[in-house]
């Protein structure tokens, strides 16, 4: 065998390094080697973000359907072990809050919105035509009845009237002095009474320019309070042109337009619960004041007024209230929270529990015929007796048959 030296050795390929093919692989790899890690980083930072709400609903959901088919698994078994003649420990249920059904009076009320309006509420405007001179109030400023509270320029008014009290002394004067020759059988009657006539005649000229003076002084009506001023001082004022507008609010009329269909259900006197959205803490049962005797042809209303003392003034016009009206009432019925009742393809129902033979406590469905409903109360026009042991409490988590650990009721 010819062993070749070391120097006759030719090198057939390339180095790892250098080869095209090695150097590709090398590339891959790398990029395999940053890829994977950024695909776990991406799946986790994915899992990381937060459901939306439809998502926790369906997860909601699913876990309730497993409670449930749980319960009826536990309700077989424990039905077993009873049959078996063993003893179930009732603690293992659902905790549960009974209540017992006993009949009672019932209202059912219908709802309507209204708005406030202030019983004395006033625009302020000049009776003549004249330039504001003065303002005297500011917006937010009480005033009392009579108050001044803007004065129009009566420059031209006050120097007539100086006029017209000059010719009043100089008519008077020849009318005390045709007087005095009258009564002497001196002159003619003609005289004198042209003297009187023109006499009284500047008197009442003074007193018409006097009104036309006070008609320039703009007063408060009543007690209140300036809520807006409109016109500024110097611009032109008119009569039926609003300058201010003052509002008494220790006494408000509350507005509503009711359905014609109720009219037979509503009387003057009758009272309705009051409420106010932005007052969630006031409720009051008030007189209806006064009902329209008119039916509004565009919306088949007519109008409902209530009248209302307002402490403190905390209610504005125009807020909003809301009106329930007493449509009916019944006594000695069962009435149940509304929030109790489910339903399903045979109808609506609610939880009763019942003891077994073996005093254990199991939930069942009472199948129901609902009748009125109102403030979150229901009327059951059958399906449930008085005596009857309703869940109160604890009901979203049964099923029939479940198992129950009952409270005290």
């Amino acid at each position: 065998m010819k062993i070749r030296s070391y120097t006759e050795i030719k090198v057939d390929k390339e180095p790892y390094s250098l080869n095209p093919k090695n150097k590709m692989r090398n590339t891959f790899f790398s990029l395999f080697l940053i890829i994977i890690p950024m695909i776990f980083t991406i799946q986790s930072c994915h899992d990381q973000q937060e459901d939306t709400p439809g998502e926790i609903r369906n997860r909601i959901s699913e876990y309730r359907k497993e409670i449930s088919d749980l319960n009826r698994k536990i309700t077989l078994l424990e039905q077993e072990l009873s049959d078996m003649g063993e003893q179930v420990d009732s603690r293992a249920g659902v905790r549960v809050t009974l209540k017992e059904i006993s009949p009672g009076p019932f209202v059912h009320y219908f709802r309507i919105n209204g708005a406030v309006e202030a019983v004395q509420e006033a625009i302020i405007s000049p009776e003549i035509n004249g330039q504001l001179k003065s303002i005297i109030v500011d917006k937010g400023q009480r005033v009392v009845p009579d108050q001044v509270v803007a004065r129009l320029n009566t420059s031209v008014i006050e120097n007539n009237i100086e006029e017209m009290k000059t010719n009043i002394k100089l008519a008077q004067t020849i009318y005390e002095r045709q007087k005095s020759l009258w009564d002497q059988q001196i002159g003619s009657e003609i005289q004198y009474l042209e003297a009187r006539n023109t006499y009284e005649s500047l008197q009442a000229r003074l007193r018409s320019l006097e009104s036309q003076l006070d008609m320039a002084i703009l007063r408060a009506p009543f007690r209140g309070v300036v809520d807006e001023i409109f016109i500024k001082e110097g611009e032109l004022a008119m009569p039926g042109a609003a300058v201010m507008q003052i509002i008494n609010l220790d006494r408000l009329y509350v507005n509503a337009d009711v359905s014609e269909t109720y009219l037979p259900k509503i009387d003057p006197g009758d009272k309705v619960i009051l409420r106010f959205p932005a007052w969630p803490d006031y409720e009051e049962r008030v007189p209806v004041h006064r009902m329209g005797n008119v039916i509004n042809p565009e919306n088949r209303t007519f109008r409902m007024q209530l009248m209302i003392d307002n402490p403190g003034e905390r209610f504005k016009p125009n807020m909003v209230a809301s009106f329930n009206i007493r449509s009916f009432s019944a006594e000695d019925v069962i009435v149940i929270p509304s929030i109790l009742i489910k339903q399903d393809i045979q109808g609506h129902y609610v939880y009763v529990a019942r003891q077994n033979g073996n005093q254990t406590w199991q939930a069942h469905k009472a199948y129901i015929e609902r009748g009125a409903e109102g403030e979150g109360r229901t009327m059951i026009e059958k399906g449930l007796r008085e005596g009857d042991l309703l869940v109160v409490q604890g009901h979203n988590q049964l099923t029939e048959g479940s198992p129950l650990a009952v409270d005290q009721y």
